[in-house]
């Protein structure tokens, strides 16, 4: 079920909302915005190549982040830091659709060079 957790253990209003599994352990907290809008996401063509980040280069493209909103800014950062140092073990679940491109690795070749990365709030 829902539950408002502390992981920081300070002021009850830093709380953040999380889905509690009590039958596998497991805590799951809400990204925020829960989803992505489905639309043609473009980024200026370039010779150069690199790698191209949704949430800098893609116009229109913006930073997912995890908590509710209402609290006051980098509290929800805070709080999955503590979350973090107190769990041993974290995963993530991220459903990726885009026509024409690969997500992992590309089947024809084998080949990884245009496997998608995704980074963390650590920078890593």
């Amino acid at each position: 079920g829902d539950y408002w957790i502390d992981p920081n253990q300070g002021c009850t209003l830093d709380a953040i909302k999380v889905f509690c599994n009590m039958e596998t352990g497991e805590t799951c907290v809400y990204p925020s915005p829960s989803s992505i809008p489905k639309k043609n996401w473009w980024t200026s063509k370039t010779k150069e190549k690199k790698h191209i980040w949704f949430g800098e280069t893609i116009n229109g493209g913006f930073h997912f982040s995890y908590g509710d909103d209402n609290l006051a800014p980098n509290t929800a950062n805070i709080q999955m830091t503590f979350l973090r140092l107190l769990s041993t073990e974290g995963s993530q679940n991220i459903t990726y659709h885009c026509k024409n491109s690969i997500a992992y690795m590309d089947e024809a070749s084998g080949n990884l060079k245009k496997a998608i990365l995704i980074q963390g709030s650590n920078d890593v």
